[in-house]
């Protein structure tokens, strides 16, 4: 087996495969616009839970690489700083690629460009305010981003208060300031509601609440908190991991179509979509992924195809929509093709994706990760 297996964790790798192909394929979809079918409606659900899965998993990694640094007692700024360079060396360049790249699209088809466009250099295009429209999956890597500035900087905080907190063991800290960062977040979405007019469409909630930084970052916070029981009480969770996984998916299944088929609307119950119906999402996601670290890989094919869609799903995710189906509509009318002609587009968007991605990860993103490791950069962090 490969150095790259080796290191890889396969059941995570599966969670981030799953994540993306629910993304991907709710995206496709835009290839049958113009058809009406319930199963459309289930796809669009599924590229909504897609990201909230890379939410509570990014929480679950990110928040395991900070555990281990704040288990020591001697960690100081400079601990915080080495994060933060090897997570912007892993998430920027390819970020900013694709940001150049959709600007540079809109200039050369004279499609007008946000006034607020600074703000995509900053992640601020939707921290407290709608989403901008313009290169519309970068409102997830704002959350992400702000959540790798803030959780350092929140623990280094919890662990440095000169109080009785200090007597607590590094871990129990660790939970405290999760916990905190959790209820913060979570409040912030109360506030929303109670500054929020009653009626409220799907769209605005969308816009309004969904995408924005300061009502999203509790969704990775989760995962931090997971990561805690994951990492203190081992046998214990590994013991319960299949229950905690059956409990997660009934909880995802009420929440997501249960309840809506009910009735329970944003229209007719804006308390609950407002401040429950995230905070719901991302705990059952979280639950589940004890089961989902503990499995194994039945068969070599499986593992490398699983593997390979995981490594290639950060550029996966910048590719497949903004850019490439934006160019296609730009060039093909879908609205005139049969059924079987948008299944083969479908198949050939889904082979491009793929493809390109493979492409951009090795050719673009894994070498320019690969500096921060580079010699120069490890003395800078010295």
């Amino acid at each position: 087996m490969s150095l790259t297996y080796k290191n890889r964790i396969f059941g995570l790798d599966v969670v981030r495969a799953i994540a993306i192909s629910m993304v991907v394929m709710a995206h496709a979809m835009f290839i049958f616009k113009g058809y009406n079918h319930s199963f459309f409606d289930v796809l669009n659900i599924f590229g909504f839970l897609g990201v909230e899965i890379f939410f509570v998993l990014s929480g679950f990694l990110i928040g395991g690489i900070l555990f281990r640094i704040f288990k020591s007692n001697h960690v100081s700024f400079k601990d915080v700083k080495h994060f933060w360079v090897r997570r912007w060396f892993r998430t920027l360049p390819l970020y900013f690629l694709f940001l150049i790249l959709n600007v540079s699209i809109a200039l050369l088809l004279g499609i007008e460009l946000p006034r607020s466009l600074w703000k995509y250099v900053f992640f601020l295009q939707n921290f407290s305010e709608v989403h901008i429209a313009f290169f519309p999956e970068s409102w997830s890597l704002s959350v992400e981003e702000f959540a790798y500035l803030l959780a350092p900087i929140m623990l280094l905080g919890f662990f440095k208060i000169p109080l009785k907190i200090r007597n607590m063991a590094n871990e129990k800290i660790f939970l405290l300031a999760s916990i905190f960062l959790v209820i913060l977040f979570f409040l912030l979405k109360v506030f929303y509601h109670v500054n929020t007019p009653n009626f409220q469409s799907l769209e605005i909630w969308n816009s309004n609440l969904k995408a924005i930084v300061i009502y999203r970052l509790d969704a990775i916070f989760y995962g931090f908190i997971v990561l805690y029981y994951f990492k203190t009480q081992p046998s214990f969770i590994k013991k319960i991991k299949n229950k905690l996984f059956l409990m997660g998916i009934f909880m995802l299944f009420v929440v997501i179509i249960v309840l809506p088929s009910m009735g329970v609307t944003i229209e007719n119950h804006p308390w609950y979509w407002n401040i429950g119906y995230l905070p719901l999402n991302s705990i059952a996601i979280a639950i589940t992924l004890p089961y989902f670290y503990y499995l194994k890989n039945s068969s070599q094919i499986a593992q490398k195809m699983i593997l390979n869609i995981s490594l290639y799903s950060y550029s996966m995710y910048l590719f497949h929509y903004s850019f490439l189906l934006f160019l296609l509509d730009y060039v093909i009318i879908f609205e005139e093709l049969d059924i079987l002609s948008r299944i083969i587009w479908v198949l050939i968007y889904l082979w491009l994706v793929y493809v390109t991605s493979k492409g951009i990860y090795i050719f673009f993103e894994k070498p320019l990760t690969d500096l921060r490791d580079h010699q120069k950069i490890r003395k800078f962090l010295e």
